[in-house]
């Protein structure tokens, strides 16, 4: 079975346990309109002080390094939070509850001090290793590249561990980093087949777009940005529940609920 068959038979598996629990949706709903509005509410001081024009010029001070690098932080932190309160909803849902919208938002903010320091350091490496790829210096690319991988490996499982563990945030990170080691397929699967998946669901946004492009060119865009963002949406929390499931597995050492042993364990290549 090839990558994306498996990934499209795991994204069927969690959206059957995200059909459970529809309302659920709302969450990574609730994240793209919380980005939109965080993103106008700096847009514009930033347009008027003029920090964009000097971005574009690459004359930008330090206190417009900070601004620009409190924006990108609470972009993590939102994107964190909301996945941090879906990932609560699907570890109550394969644990056989019936979870809300409330239950992961409320356990989510009594974790919030985790997910806050969470979020600086990984907002902090994110442009760390972003600011290497853009030096133009194709060994410094290749470096960061590679950097950037192996780093979204080692914190694949770290807002499980996050949620679900009793320790700190550099201790989970080594804990995230165990888990990788001892079940590395999981990590491998789940970034990259979702991601190949997204890819192809994509497409046919595009299409809509081209045949309604001749006829009117405002409709075209409109019914691909609305498929494209409810695409987003659903692929969302699809993974993030089976980002919980592979956690669960990896823990546990059981199947979760809703999903098929011999897909999983296709999947996982887990050693022996």
């Amino acid at each position: 079975m090839g990558k994306l068959d498996r990934a499209w038979q795991l994204f069927n598996q969690s959206f059957t346990v995200l059909n459970t629990d529809p309302e659920i949706l709302l969450l990574p709903a609730m994240s793209g309109v919380s980005f939109v509005l965080v993103g106008l509410g700096f847009l514009f001081p930033l347009y008027r002080g003029g920090i964009v024009e000097t971005t574009y010029l690459r004359k930008v001070s330090w206190e417009s390094y900070a601004v620009l690098f409190a924006w990108y932080y609470v972009n993590f932190f939102i994107g964190i939070f909301f996945n941090a309160a879906l990932a609560i909803c699907a570890n109550i849902r394969l644990s056989g509850g019936d979870p809300t919208v409330g239950h992961g938002l409320r356990i989510a903010f009594r974790r919030v001090g985790r997910i806050a320091l969470w979020a600086l350091i990984a907002s902090t490496v994110g442009l760390f290793l972003s600011s290497m790829r853009r030096r133009g210096n194709w060994i410094l690319g290749i470096l960061g590249a590679s950097l950037g991988l192996a780093w979204s490996l080692i914190t694949y499982l770290i807002v499980p561990v996050l949620l679900f563990e009793e320790r700190g945030v550099y201790d989970s990170v080594y804990r995230s980093e165990e888990l990788f080691k001892d079940n590395w397929g999981e990590q491998i699967t789940g970034d990259f087949g979702f991601g190949l998946l997204g890819f192809f669901l994509s497409l046919p946004a595009f299409l809509l777009a081209a045949f309604l492009w001749g006829y009117d060119r405002a409709l075209a865009v409109i019914m691909a940005v609305c498929y494209l963002v409810i695409l987003s949406v659903v692929l969302s929390a699809a993974k993030g529940v089976f980002t919980v499931a592979l956690y669960r597995y990896a823990t546990l050492r059981e199947v979760p609920a809703g999903f098929s042993a011999d897909i999983i364990d296709e999947a996982l290549g887990v050693r022996p």
